[in-house]
């Protein structure tokens, strides 16, 4: 086990508003065959944080077909879907822990795992009394290039303003750890990277918000 500090929790709903009930047991039974207690750094991995509905994990199995997809999320929504999907298309490269990516790294070692981390539509929290409870910080990312491989990527979606404020004001703080590989494109078409179109990409336009993607590269 590593000693960062990590002074981050997770907030947010761990279930849908949804009046389907939901078997706790069985679902903790399922999530148990997608579990992990170790990575090994020696092999292609990719860091999927937030399931969402599953689409990018399933995307990046399907893309990636020789790395592990690790995604990390205490929606249990979410983590339903993604089961539902893997099975239907009989996927076998992908592995889920029920909870935060704080839990994930406390237990690894300072090893460099990952090749990429995909971060896509965080959750907001737009509110200015919940601004800290934002994944997406200077602590975040000094603590996340520990894991990452040499070249390693971080790939981040969100199509919140005061998000993308923040996203830029990290990437002036910590300039000399990453390489900001878009910053001149980063206003592009999301379409034109060829991500795939997950629920909350759909609602993002069809609210009229525009999606920005940005790619960090680890000097």
């Amino acid at each position: 086990m590593n000693n960062l500090l990590y002074k981050n929790r997770i907030y947010g709903r761990t279930r849908g508003r949804s009046k389907n009930k939901i078997n706790f047991e069985k679902y903790f039974e399922e999530v148990k065959n997608y579990n992990f207690n170790d990575i090994n750094h020696e092999q292609k991995n990719i860091l999927d944080i937030g399931t969402g509905n599953g689409e990018t994990s399933i995307y990046l199995a399907n893309k990636y077909k020789s790395s592990k997809i690790y995604t990390c999320d205490k929606y249990i929504n979410g983590n339903i879907n993604l089961i539902k999907k893997i099975k239907a298309q009989k996927i076998n490269n992908i592995f889920i822990h029920h909870g935060s990516v704080w839990e994930i790294l406390q237990k690894l070692e300072k090893k460099k795992y990952f090749e990429t981390v995909w971060v896509f539509f965080p959750d907001p929290w737009p509110k200015k009394k919940h601004n800290k409870r934002k994944l997406l910080n200077v602590n975040f990312f000094e603590n996340i290039k520990h894991f990452l491989k040499p070249g390693g990527k971080i790939e981040i979606t969100t199509d919140s303003i005061q998000y993308v404020q923040q996203i830029l004001r990290c990437i002036y703080i910590i300039k000399d750890q990453y390489y900001w590989e878009n910053q001149f494109n980063f206003y592009q078409n999301y379409a034109d990277y060829q991500l795939p179109e997950t629920k909350y990409y759909k609602k993002a336009i069809f609210t009229g918000n525009q999606p920005f993607f940005f790619k960090l590269k680890k000097y």
